[in-house]
């Protein structure tokens, strides 16, 4: 089934770097307490209205709190974002949001799909596909996406030490990474999408680029054009990872046919 869908953005708004926007996210500390995250952002050179409001959002599936920060002139971004309304259990995210003045709610600006760091991150960049573990029943493993949130590969809570050894293990990153690779490919937006929902999608071309693959199929419409284009980038995947070279060279038999 043909899934990738090419839309216009037709509201003007303008789109803010991801990067502009650093958000550190603190967890619960129990489950008597809520998760909390702290905030600066740059909207210097930008060409914004002194007087639009700022706004943070804080989502996750269909709950979301929004923080107002004052204006573009005059940014006061709340000390620590507390975020009791939001759903446990999942990936929170946010998007900032630059308001028009006159109180008709138009957006002319925002920043969607930002992944906060966690108090654990040690690395600057985040993760293309970040991993999570929550209860799939007897399911070992799937791609968690929607359009605001972009995709989690989600393994099973339920499974101990699974996590682990995707994040380790050759021979698990080899049997999951290139089908969750077709998944995402099969549900990744067109560039120039509306509303500026589906930013995601950018780290993801960008991700192809590396690997020398078109950013969309030939032609989006045509099913074998889009199989064969997420075909190419999983098998370009597969042959810089090295999986079944590297999984044959490290088993005994591997070993012993070297020897």
């Amino acid at each position: 089934m043909v899934s990738i869908q090419r839309r216009l953005n037709s509201t003007g708004r303008k789109r803010i770097a991801r990067d502009r926007v650093t958000i550190e996210l603190t967890p619960p500390l129990d489950k008597f307490s809520f998760p909390s995250a702290t905030a600066a952002v740059n909207l210097g050179e930008l060409d914004l209205a002194p007087a639009a409001k700022v706004v943070l959002e804080a989502y996750f599936r269909s709950s979301s709190m929004r923080f107002p920060c004052g204006t573009v002139g005059e940014t006061t971004i709340p000390a620590r974002l507390i975020l009791t309304d939001i759903d446990r259990g999942g990936a929170i995210q946010f998007r900032l949001l630059v308001i028009a003045p006159d109180d008709s709610g138009r957006i002319l600006a925002s920043a969607e799909g930002i992944r906060p760091l966690q108090k654990s991150d040690t690395s600057e960049r985040q993760p293309l596909l970040p991993l999570r573990e929550t209860d799939l029943g007897e399911e070992l493993w799937r791609v968690d996406l929607d359009d605001r949130n972009g995709p989690w590969l989600v393994v099973n809570s339920r499974v101990p030490g699974l996590a682990a050894r995707l994040r380790s293990d050759l021979l698990v990153q080899g049997l999951i990474l290139p089908h969750a690779l077709r998944e995402v490919l099969r549900r990744l937006p067109a560039e120039g999408e509306d509303e500026g929902d589906h930013d995601w999608g950018d780290d993801w071309r960008k991700f192809l680029r590396e690997l020398d693959v078109p950013v969309e199929p030939d032609d989006v419409t045509d099913e074998e054009a889009v199989q064969n284009w997420v075909e190419d980038a999983v098998d370009r995947f597969s042959r810089l990872r090295r999986f079944a070279e590297l999984v044959r060279a490290s088993s005994p038999q591997g070993e012993t046919s070297h020897a």
